[in-house]
């Protein structure tokens, strides 16, 4: 018996040599670090349709959009963008130019 368990034994604990065998402790779970237990959850990112029909007629613009992928979005081809722009040229001065929460008119392909 080594020095710690005879200093475990005189204060009323077991020796290592004298523990149940048949006695098995669980593993403690396993704590997540502080800056993770803190961390606000990652936002969702907006999930758009894979086309939207051109009958609904607007489109409010959202971060990150641009008029290909909006054009993407409701005509599945991005590069119908100037459609998009050329019906909107009373809010748009530059295709490059959008921002959120700006409502364009999203004109049928056959206007």
């Amino acid at each position: 018996m080594g020095i710690l368990d005879s200093v475990k034994k005189a204060l009323g604990g077991k020796a290592d040599t004298e523990a149940d065998e048949k006695t098995v402790a669980a593993p403690e779970p396993a704590s997540a670090p502080a800056d993770e237990a803190r961390a606000e959850p990652e936002p969702t990112p907006a999930v758009k349709p894979e086309a939207m029909p051109a009958e609904q007629g607007s489109y409010t613009v959202e971060s990150g959009d641009t008029l290909w992928n909006i054009a993407e979005t409701v005509y599945g081809d991005g590069s119908k963008y100037a459609k998009i722009f050329d019906a909107n040229t009373d809010l748009l001065e530059h295709p490059d130019q959008i921002f959120p929460g700006q409502k364009l008119h999203i004109p049928d392909l056959d206007d």
